[in-house]
């Protein structure tokens, strides 16, 4: 017998939106896959897995214009950081290759916003660049 594993209704209709009926084996992972990794687009780890093995992806620019990670509201602040640790993980990544592509990634998601951030929006960008730089391990020079 076949093992059914359900995927959030949300989460299926991005998915759906995304890749058609290639989504179908989406359901197929296990509920670990199931976990998000970009709340705002709502992708899921296996997305991000049937992206590096089925679709050619080779960068997160790549994952980003297949999967629409870090195209949300939040630029990539939240997600991009799980988003290169499943590339670090995957065969076809090193780990330094995988921390080289997010400070690319983010450097290219934030460019427009360090020329007029002020107020709120200065705070808060000095929040990611601290969380990248503490969690990750991105310098100054990186990003």
């Amino acid at each position: 017998t076949k093992k059914i594993i359900s995927i959030p209704l949300a989460q299926r209709n991005s998915a759906i939106y995304r890749h058609g009926d290639m989504a179908g084996k989406l359901s197929e992972n296990g509920h670990s896959d199931n976990s998000l990794v970009c709340e705002c687009e709502e992708v899921s780890v296996g997305e991000v897995k049937y992206a590096l093995d089925e679709l050619n992806v080779k960068s997160l620019v790549d994952l980003r214009r297949r999967t629409r990670v870090g195209m949300g509201t939040c630029q990539g602040e939240l997600c991009a950081c799980r988003a290169a640790g499943l590339l670090g993980a995957n065969d076809k990544f090193c780990t330094k290759r995988a921390k080289e592509d997010l400070a690319s990634f983010l450097n290219e998601r934030w460019k427009g916003v360090y020329p007029i951030a002020w107020g709120d929006t200065l705070r808060e960008s000095e929040y990611t660049a601290w969380v990248y730089e503490s969690v990750c391990g991105l310098s100054s020079a990186e990003k």
